[in-house]
């Protein structure tokens, strides 16, 4: 197992979660982060890229991993608002399809599609990750950048996005990943997060490769990159400091818990999985 992706080279199930997500946008997506609202991905201690930067670092390891190009189709589940499935299109050349769960965030989604002038070969629509809107063999790869975490049966979501797959495909993954069991503060910790997040819970390793073979995708690739992701939870921290919601809004949770990104990020427990799977 290695830590660097780049050596080789967001979707809730229910609508309820959408909820959080149009609330993340509202409040993070300005000069911190600039519509990617994912972990970035930082090459060693000494690399001083900012937030922002390392977001898009990140989204460039994934569209590595996808063979884009152009007049291939890619599938997005969990697109936030947008920023990846353009970034990658823009690109690569690449056809790009993205599905969420918030309609603020296909809405702002498709506003950036035609600001960008990409709104031929980029489109965005409401859909859920287990009931997938598109014929099956239609695209030529995938990728879910930190939407397993919000999917209570995972299984079914591959499954899903397997189906939609030509054979030969790429599904790229890249997720929280809770290395193993928590105990005691920690698992509060843990807990909390999840809460906050609006997750099930947090996937583990043994539970994504079984949930993958059950959705007959074949793992290339399954690294733990937590150390190169770990500076994002206290930028995420100070980009939300100042926010004080009421105790009564439906998103306290979320942004009373940024306050403890820190720590939830420097348990040892905590990685972040990026794995490359393919249907055969």
């Amino acid at each position: 197992m290695t830590n660097d992706p780049s050596a080789h080279h967001t979707v809730p199930s229910s609508p309820d979660d959408g909820r959080l997500y149009d609330e993340q946008t509202e409040s993070a997506d300005g000069a911190a982060v600039d519509g990617n609202i994912h972990v970035g991905y930082w090459d060693s201690a000494a690399d001083d890229r900012s937030l922002d930067q390392a977001t898009d670092r990140l989204t460039d390891l994934v569209a590595g991993r996808l063979a884009a190009a152009p007049g291939r189709r890619l599938l997005d589940v969990g697109c936030g608002t947008g920023r990846p499935a353009l970034r990658i299109a823009r690109a690569t050349g690449a056809r790009v399809s993205g599905i969420s769960v918030s309609e603020p965030d296909i809405d702002l989604a498709r506003t950036r599609a035609d600001a960008s002038a990409l709104a031929d070969r980029v489109d965005f629509r409401y859909a859920d990750a287990c009931a997938l809107p598109f014929e099956s063999a239609s695209f030529d790869g995938a990728w879910a950048i930190e939407s397993m975490m919000h999917i209570s049966d995972r299984a079914a979501a591959l499954t899903e996005i397997a189906r939609t797959l030509r054979p030969g495909s790429p599904l790229v993954i890249t997720d929280v990943l809770l290395r193993s069991p928590v105990t005691g503060e920690a698992a509060e910790t843990v807990c909390q997060t999840c809460r906050a997040f609006q997750s099930p819970s947090f996937p583990g390793p043994e539970e994504l490769r079984t949930a993958l073979g059950r959705a007959g995708l074949e793992v290339v690739e399954f690294n733990d990159i937590g150390e190169q992701v770990q500076r994002t939870y206290q930028a995420f921290a100070d980009a939300f400091d100042g926010v004080a919601p009421s105790v009564d809004d439906p998103h306290y949770e979320f942004f009373n818990s940024t306050r403890s990104l820190p720590r939830f990020g420097a348990l040892p427990q905590i990685g972040y999985v990026f794995l490359v799977a393919r249907r055969p």
